[in-house]
């Protein structure tokens, strides 16, 4: 213990923020959890799509000379899967773009898309 009671009081007070703020981003991120259960609920009982559209000239171009080139294919998208740690069975355009986005959202939004995983173990329990 310190002698300096400001020192104290100071220490007292960002120790409590901490938590504090610790606690209201784990709120945040269960109301994240419960709307993608709310969402994964939607597409299951058909009321939601389970398609995601991008309009990118680019990626267009590049997803379309992947097809015309499956060795490309391939290598991405076993890149991709190495990069998740997981084994696809075919790759094929929808495929790289899945795989894509997720690696993406892992590599920027890490917790949020832990939201994801979290959601999907929720809902597979719910009717257990």
């Amino acid at each position: 213990m310190s002698d300096d009671p400001d020192l104290e009081d100071l220490k007292a007070q960002t120790s409590q923020g901490d938590r504090l703020d610790s606690a209201a981003s784990e709120m945040e991120r269960q109301d994240l959890v419960e709307d993608i259960v709310h969402e994964l609920e939607a597409i299951e009982a058909g009321k939601q799509q389970k398609t995601v559209s991008v309009w990118d000239g680019q990626l267009a171009a590049f997803i379309r000379a992947l097809e015309d080139n499956p060795e490309h294919l391939d290598a991405v998208g076993h890149g991709l899967q190495e990069e998740l740690d997981i084994e696809d069975s075919d790759i094929d355009r929808s495929a790289i773009l899945r795989l894509a986005l997720r690696v993406g959202f892992q590599e920027a939004a890490p917790e949020q898309f832990e939201a994801v995983r979290e959601a999907v173990r929720k809902q597979a329990t719910k009717g257990l």
